[in-house]
C-alpha cells in the first residue's frame, strides 16, 4: 500500500510544479505568440480583400464603363467606410508610392499631403518604409508606433500588411495594436493563476482520488487487455473474410500474401517470400515505357495509377489477367505498398461477363469498404484510398447503367450521368451515398417518351446502386427524380434560376449541384453545361454573395479559448462532425472557383487551378489544402476503424481519442477556418 500511495503521490505532486512551470514558462509565451500569427493571419486576408475592390473598379476602367478619375474615386470612398472590429474603428488606408496618402479614415489632415518625412516617436518613416516593401516584395508586415484607432492623443505599437497595386500604383493595408494581445494574454493569464491557486488547495482531495483511480485503473487494465484480444481476434477473422487477394511489402523486405493470393499463384507462404515483385507481375507497357514500375513509384510518393490491369505469373509460368488496386502504406515509419488482387476473365469467358446481376455488383462493392478500411489500418494515405473508393463508385454507376439499359432497352438519344457531391469531386468516403443526375440533348420530338425512358433508366440505377451500397440520397438528388432528370435545355434554365432568384437559405440545398462532372462518355453535355453556368454566373454577382452567406452559417467548433465543441448523442459520445468542417473547406474552394470560372470539381484540383491563376494568395493555398488532407485523413480513418470494428461508420469524431499533435493540428484548422471566413465575411459583406 505504501509503494502505491507513493508512486500515486509523488507524480501528482510533481505533476503540479510541471503544471505550474508549462503554465508560465511555456504555454503563456506560445499563446502570445499563437495570438500574435492569428492577427497576423486576419490582417493579411482583411487587406487581400480590401485589395480586391481596387481590383474590381479598375476592371470597370479597363471595361470602358468608368474613367480613370472616376473608378479611383469609388474605389477611395469604398475603402474609406470600410470597418470592423468589435467597436467598428478598425479601418484601411490607401498611400502611393512617392509616398502620398490617398485616404485615411481618422487623418483627413494627410490625405494629399507629402509622407516622405512623416515619422514615429523612435524616428521611423512608417510609409517609407510601406513603399519599400511594397516596391520589395509587393506586400508584407511593417511594425511601428501610430494613434490608437480615431485618438491622436494616445501612441502605441501597431502591426500592419501592406499590398501594392500596380495599375495605379498605390498601397493599400491596415493593421492590429499590439496592445490587444498583451490584454488578451493577461486576461488568460489571470484565470490560470486563479486555476493554479485552486489546484493547491484540493490537492489533499486529489490524492484521494488518485488512490481509488489507480485501483479502478488495475481492474480496468485487465479489462482492456482482455479487449484487446478479442479485437485482434475479429481483425484476423476480417482479413481471412475479405474474400480478395492480397500481397504486400514493408521497407522493400520480403513479400507477404494471404491465403487467397497464395491459392491463385500456386505458391507456398516460404517460396512467396523469396520472390521479387518482378517476378510475380509482368510489367505493363506503361511500365515498360517509363523504365520505372508502378510499385516503386507509389512507394516513392508519386502519382501513379491505383487500379490497372496486369498479368501475374504463377508457379507453373502461367500467365493470369487481374485487376491491381495499388496503395501506399507506412508502418512505423516504413514505406511500403499493398496490393489488392482480383481475377479477371479470361478472352475465352468474356461472354460471361454479360451475365453479372445487380447482385453480383452489390456483393463485389460490398467487398470494397471492408478492404479500404485494411489499407487505411497499415497506412495507406487517406486521398489515395478516397480516389480508389471514387473510382469504384464511378465504376458501380457505369455498371449499373449498364445493367438497366440491358433491362430498358437501348436510349432514344446518347446521354450522361452527372455525379455531384463528393463522388462529383472524386472525394468519396466509407459512407457515401447517391448524388446523381441524367442530362441528355434537347429531343427534336416525342420530348415526353425520352423523359419516360430516361425516367425510368434513372429510376433503376438508383435501386442497383442502393442494394451496390450507396444508399439513396435522403434530398432525393437522384437521376429516377424528373428535377434530376432533365435535357441540356431543361439544365440551363434550372442553373439560370438558382442563380437570378435563390435565396441564400436555398443554396444550401442547392450547391451540391454546382460540383457535377460527368460519369460515361457524353462530355460534351456537361463541358456546355459549365459554359453555360460560367457565362450566367459572371453576369449575376448577387449569386456570389449570396454563396458566401451560405458558408458562413457554419461556425467551426472551437471556443474563444482554445476548447472544442461538442455534441452528445443517443450514444453518450461527447463528438464534433468532421464532415461539416470539410463541407466548410469545400464551400470556400468552390465558391473561390465559380468566382473565377474554374470548372474542375475535386478540392485540390481547384486549389491548384486557384493558384496556377494567382487567384488566392500562396499561404491561403497551402493551409488551406493542408487542412483538407488532414481532415481527409481524420475522416477516412476514424471510419475505417469502425468498419474494422464491426460498427457502422459515421462522421462523429472525439478529440479524446486523438494524440495531442493532431488535436492540436485539429484546433489550428479550426482557427484558420475562422479567419478565412472573416475574410469572406468583410469581402462580400453586404452584398
Amino acid at each position: 500500500m505504501k509503494r502505491l500511495i507513493l508512486r500515486t503521490a509523488l507524480p501528482a505532486f510533481l505533476a503540479i510544479g510541471l503544471f505550474s512551470g508549462v503554465v508560465f514558462f511555456f504555454f503563456i509565451p506560445s499563446l502570445n505568440r499563437a495570438v500574435m500569427d492569428q492577427k497576423r493571419l486576419m490582417i493579411r486576408e482583411l487587406t487581400e480583400s480590401s485589395w480586391n475592390i481596387l481590383a474590381r473598379f479598375e476592371a470597370e476602367q479597363r471595361a470602358g464603363r468608368l474613367t480613370l478619375e472616376e473608378a479611383q474615386n469609388a474605389a477611395v470612398e469604398q475603402v474609406r467606410s470600410l470597418h470592423y472590429g468589435q467597436e467598428g474603428k478598425d479601418y484601411f488606408w490607401i498611400s502611393d508610392l512617392e509616398p502620398r496618402m490617398i485616404v485615411h479614415p481618422y487623418r483627413p489632415d494627410l490625405e494629399g499631403t507629402d509622407l516622405s518625412r512623416l515619422a514615429d516617436p523612435h524616428g521611423k518613416l512608417i510609409f517609407v518604409e510601406m513603399a519599400e516593401v511594397v516596391k520589395r516584395d509587393g506586400a508584407g508586415y511593417v511594425s511601428y508606433m501610430w494613434q490608437w484607432k480615431d485618438d491622436p492623443d494616445r501612441v502605441v505599437p501597431k502591426l500592419s500588411y501592406v499590398k501594392g497595386f500596380s495599375p495605379w500604383g498605390w498601397v493599400i493595408g491596415t493593421g492590429v495594436y499590439t496592445d490587444d494581445v498583451d490584454a488578451e494574454v493577461a486576461q488568460v493569464t489571470g484565470r490560470l493563476q486563479a486555476a493554479a491557486l485552486l489546484i493547491l488547495a484540493i490537492v489533499s482531495l486529489l490524492m484521494t482520488i488518485l488512490l481509488r483511480a489507480s485501483f479502478q485503473a488495475e481492474r480496468g487494465r485487465m479489462r482492456t487487455v482482455a479487449a484487446l484480444r478479442g479485437s485482434e481476434e475479429k481483425y484476423r477473422s476480417l482479413v481471412e473474410a475479405a474474400g480478395e487477394s492480397i500481397f504486400m511489402s514493408i521497407g522493400g523486405e520480403e513479400l507477404f500474401a494471404n491465403a487467397s493470393m497464395l491459392r491463385m499463384v500456386g505458391y507456398t507462404r516460404e517460396e512467396f517470400a523469396t520472390l521479387d515483385v518482378a517476378d510475380l507481375v509482368r510489367a505493363t507497357p506503361a511500365e515498360l515505357e517509363s523504365g520505372r514500375r508502378f510499385w516503386q513509384t507509389v512507394m516513392d510518393g508519386v502519382t501513379a495509377p491505383t487500379r490497372y490491369e496486369a498479368e501475374l505469373i504463377d508457379h507453373d509460368g502461367r500467365t493470369i489477367r487481374v485487376m491491381i488496386t495499388l496503395s501506399r502504406i507506412v508502418v512505423k515509419n516504413r514505406v511500403g505498398f499493398m496490393a489488392v488482387v482480383t481475377r479477371l476473365a479470361k478472352p475465352r469467358e468474356l461472354d460471361l461477363m454479360t451475365t453479372e446481376t445487380a447482385e453480383d455488383l452489390g456483393a463485389a462493392n460490398r467487398r470494397m469498404g471492408t478492404m479500404a478500411s485494411l489499407m487505411l489500418s497499415h497506412g495507406a494515405e487517406a486521398l489515395q484510398v478516397s480516389r480508389m473508393l471514387s473510382e469504384n463508385a464511378d465504376a458501380a454507376v457505369r455498371k449499373g447503367v449498364e445493367l438497366a439499359v440491358a433491362e430498358l432497352g437501348p436510349p432514344p438519344l446518347p446521354f450522361e450521368i452527372m455525379l455531384m457531391g463528393s463522388l462529383g469531386r472524386a472525394e468519396v468516403s466509407l459512407l457515401a451515398d447517391q448524388d446523381h443526375a441524367i442530362i441528355y440533348p434537347d429531343p427534336v420530338d416525342d420530348e415526353e417518351v425520352v423523359q419516360e425512358y430516361f425516367l425510368a433508366l434513372g429510376k433503376r440505377l438508383s435501386d442497383i446502386l442502393d442494394a451496390a451500397g450507396y444508399p439513396y440520397c435522403p434530398g432525393k438528388i437522384m437521376s429516377g427524380e424528373p428535377r434530376c432528370c432533365q435535357s441540356l435545355s431543361g439544365w440551363r434554365r434550372v442553373f439560370s434560376g438558382w442563380i437570378h432568384t435563390l435565396e441564400a437559405e436555398d443554396l444550401l440545398q442547392a450547391k451540391i449541384f454546382f460540383d457535377f462532372r460527368g460519369s460515361l462518355d457524353e462530355m460534351h453535355l456537361t463541358g456546355e453545361l459549365w459554359e453555360h453556368l460560367r457565362v450566367e454566373i459572371a453576369s449575376q454577382p448577387r449569386f456570389l454573395h449570396l454563396l458566401a452567406r451560405s458558408v458562413l452559417q457554419y461556425e467551426p467548433p472551437l471556443k474563444a479559448f482554445g476548447g472544442f465543441v461538442l455534441e452528445e448523442r443517443g450514444d453518450d459520445r461527447a463528438t464534433f462532425d468532421v464532415k461539416g468542417v470539410l463541407a466548410q473547406i469545400v464551400d470556400f474552394v468552390r465558391l473561390r472557383a465559380l468566382q473565377h470560372g474554374i470548372i474542375v470539381t475535386g478540392t485540390l484540383d481547384r486549389l491548384d487551378a486557384l493558384s496556377a491563376g494567382d487567384h488566392l494568395h500562396t499561404e491561403t493555398v497551402r493551409q488551406t489544402a493542408e487542412a483538407f488532407r488532414f481532415l481527409m485523413d481524420l475522416r477516412l480513418n476514424h471510419q475505417a476503424q469502425r468498419v474494422l470494428d464491426r460498427l457502422e461508420p459515421d462522421n462523429r469524431i472525439d478529440p479524446k481519442t486523438l494524440e495531442d499533435e493532431a488535436r492540436k493540428q485539429l484546433k489550428n484548422v479550426f482557427s484558420n477556418l475562422k479567419a478565412v471566413q472573416a475574410a469572406l465575411d468583410h469581402e462580400f459583406k453586404g452584398g
